[in-house]
């Protein structure tokens, strides 16, 4: 139901590490993406919500019952999205991939930008329809994926692209 531009995807990605390419990279519902790659259930809470300037704001945070592994900024325009989507959004139960994949929306996903630091690595990206639009800002805490061997710790320096 999506299109991605793998050459400027895997173009960005150089000097990141697989585990983070996989992360960063992945476009489908990142919920269901962690909790494999945690081997456990995976929660998006709803921390925030507000709507301002025909804009819905929201931050999430995606965790399993040990660790917060993400935390999520969405910025929404309510006008560039079907009526049922923005029900949706505004009852705060679901992720924004699960919304989208509920709805079968076609859509596309542009990676703006991202970075990492010896903390966190983070993404920029939007999913774009006929239907939807979303903005969406990630970043992903680096110890619990270091802990399950998902990425390499960086000895306090910074590695890799920053932009």
């Amino acid at each position: 139901m999506e299109e991605l531009d793998f050459n400027n995807l895997l173009q960005g990605f150089s000097g990141f590490d697989r585990g983070e390419r996989i992360i960063l990279g992945h476009f489908g519902t990142v919920q269901t993406l962690l909790s494999l790659v945690f081997n456990r259930p995976v929660s998006v809470r709803l921390v925030d919500q507000c709507e301002e300037d025909g804009f819905i704001i929201r931050h999430t945070l995606l965790t399993t019952e040990e660790d917060l592994l993400c935390w999520a900024a969405s910025r929404i325009p309510k006008s560039a999205n079907r009526q049922d989507v923005i029900v949706d959004i505004r009852e705060g139960r679901l992720g924004l991939g699960r919304i989208v994949a509920r709805h079968q929306l076609v859509t596309q996903r542009s990676l703006k930008r991202l970075g990492r630091d010896e903390w966190a690595f983070w993404r920029e990206y939007t999913i774009e329809g006929p239907d939807v639009c979303v903005q969406i800002n990630e970043t992903f805490r680096r110890k619990p994926f270091e802990a399950a061997g998902w990425t390499k710790h960086l000895n306090g320096r910074m590695k890799g692209p920053t932009a």
